[in-house]
């Protein structure tokens, strides 16, 4: 099971009907703040992906690859933050990346917008020599050109920084 999987606890989509609703009503309570810094530093929104409870901002990290930022709904009044980084390496069939704990955090505004800010800064001041190599082989590579591997992740924007 991969950490995203272990994070989110699930088991399939069983009550996902049910549960798209209730996230729903969740995520518009903190929508207008995650939208805000999506548009202030170009990122894109990608919302619950593969039936979680979570809206990820994804981008294409400066230093290559592929940078997100995952806010979870943890309970009625808290999110969960977790972010991670990966860059793919065709000619080795290997992604390497990084994560960082979750980080717990309220649904009040300015304690929300710290932490995406903060949580932001730290995937970008991340280095390569900080990736690891995942144990996974990814042979079912080969059946696409490199191009299509690595130009996967030219359809996310890249970030305004400041």
């Amino acid at each position: 099971m991969g950490w995203f999987s272990r994070i989110l606890g699930r088991d399939g989509n069983v009550k996902w009907k049910k549960e798209f609703v209730e996230l729903e009503a969740f995520f518009s309570r903190i929508s207008e703040v995650l939208d805000d810094f999506a548009t202030t530093y170009n990122l894109m929104i990608v919302k619950y992906s593969h039936s979680g409870p979570d809206w990820t901002f994804r981008f294409r990290h400066p230093k290559g690859g592929l940078g997100q930022i995952f806010v979870i709904k943890q309970d009625e009044e808290h999110i969960g933050m977790a972010s991670t980084w990966y860059v793919d390496d065709y000619d080795t069939l290997t992604r390497y990346s990084k994560h960082a704990e979750i980080k717990k955090c309220s649904l009040e505004k300015p304690t929300l917008l710290a932490l995406l800010n903060e949580t932001f800064k730290l995937v970008l001041s991340w280095r390569k020599e900080d990736l690891i190599p995942v144990k996974h082989k990814y042979n079912e590579w080969k059946k696409h050109p490199r191009v299509k591997i690595e130009g996967d992740v030219l359809k996310y924007p890249i970030p305004k920084i400041d």
